[in-house]
């Protein structure tokens, strides 16, 4: 075997290594080579070499095995390192920061941004904070930044066109990579919901969200990889035209989805037949209002055609809807099933997303946590994370 291939053995292990830590929380050496197939010679040298970098720590020792000895456990060493999130929406930047654990431990959100000064803004903005938190987390400090797009990003990291803040063809990558000293990723803002959605809530190999914020996208993960097309479009869903001669949209045609079915507009209409309602809470208290369930059936039946569409070109086994309203009024699913009436409709389960606004910046956090382990996936599904503070600020 030539030293090529030793190296490459080598990364693979280390990568099934790590993997299996962070979806088991703790376990012992002798665990992780009956789990993995590993012999225990293997499995020693990696976790040394882990050991010496402060990725993984040893715990108090664990229930007892065998007579008279118990097993040293090993887990993540998430105070060591953290990474960030940020998503850059239409009215907010919402940022958190999380442990290498995948622990949401500080968030913020700026509010009245300048399009033009964005990046300076969150350099400004974020830069005492990393000092900080790179005292406190140590010695590894801060691992990556993942930043979310409420548009069109393609494989290089470029920003093509944001509908909201009419960004084209424009670059904050190697600004924020020169300020931060760290790996920056930027992408679409479905792409990390639904990575987030994988790696918190629902660890499936296969998995579909749609995000209904101010627009409508679709993240799509495929054999636990992104599809993101010939260019890294994929996913551009909310500009599908459901009616022919409808709205102009930013995006330049008329009459695509999100001009009927996205939140923000769902938002609108019920501001201005309701103009004291505080959303989305305050939907509860119409539950029985007529006007409300007249502009409810109405955005639903707009939701339920893109739905359809989206069921029968792709076949999913899961999708997740994403959304300030719907997340909360978990009616609304059973009203949208009832709307896909088709007899070739196939699909397992339609959900609403359990971290809503937050799933975009969480998903950029673990996509830079991901890459700094350099594993194929991340699985936090057993740490009850959700149940954060930091998450329902």
């Amino acid at each position: 075997m030539d030293t090529g291939d030793a190296n490459y053995i080598k990364k693979l292990n280390r990568k099934i290594l790590i993997e299996e830590i962070i979806r088991n929380k703790s376990l012992s050496r002798s665990t992780l080579a009956r789990i993995t197939g590993l012999n225990k010679a293997t499995v020693s040298v990696q976790i040394s070499d882990l050991l010496h970098e402060n990725i993984v720590i040893e715990k108090s020792e664990g229930e007892l095995v065998t007579r008279g000895r118990k097993p040293i456990l090993l887990e993540i060493n998430g105070d060591a390192g953290y990474s960030i999130g940020i998503d850059i929406d239409a009215d907010n930047i919402n940022i958190i920061f999380t442990t290498l654990m995948g622990k949401p431990f500080h968030k913020m959100v700026l509010k009245d941004y300048q399009l033009g000064q964005i990046t300076n803004q969150l350099i400004d903005a974020i830069s005492p904070i990393i000092n900080k938190f790179n005292r406190l987390y140590q010695p590894i400090g801060l691992v990556g930044v993942g930043v979310s797009i409420h548009g069109i990003v393609n494989n290089k990291n470029d920003i093509i066109f944001t509908p909201n803040q009419q960004w084209s063809n424009i670059n904050i990558t190697e600004k924020l990579i020169e300020a931060f000293q760290t790996t920056v990723f930027v992408d679409n803002n479905a792409n990390f919901s639904v990575f987030a959605e994988q790696v918190y809530e629902n660890y499936l190999s296969d998995l579909f969200c749609i995000t209904l914020h101010s627009g409508i996208g679709l993240g799509i993960i495929s054999e636990n990889k992104f599809y993101r097309g010939y260019q890294g479009f994929a996913g551009e869903i909310g500009h599908m035209i459901i009616e022919s001669d409808g709205g102009i949209c930013a995006c330049g045609n008329k009459g695509c989805w999100e001009l009927y079915a996205s939140e923000k507009v769902l938002s609108k209409k019920l501001l201005e037949r309701f103009p004291t309602l505080s959303l989305p809470d305050g939907i509860k208290d119409l539950s029985q209002d007529e006007d409300y369930l007249a502009i409810l059936d109405d955005y639903l039946n707009y939701l339920a055609i893109g739905l359809n569409n989206v069921i029968n070109i792709f076949n999913p086994e899961k999708i997740i809807l994403s959304g300030s309203i719907i997340n909360g009024n978990s009616p609304y699913i059973s009203k949208i099933q009832d709307k896909l009436t088709s007899k070739i409709n196939n699909y397992r389960e339609i959900s609403a997303s359990k971290l809503g606004p937050d799933a975009s910046a969480l998903g950029g956090a673990a996509s830079a946590l991901k890459n700094f382990f350099g594993v194929t996936m991340i699985n936090f599904n057993d740490y009850n994370y959700l149940d954060s503070d930091i998450l329902k600020t």
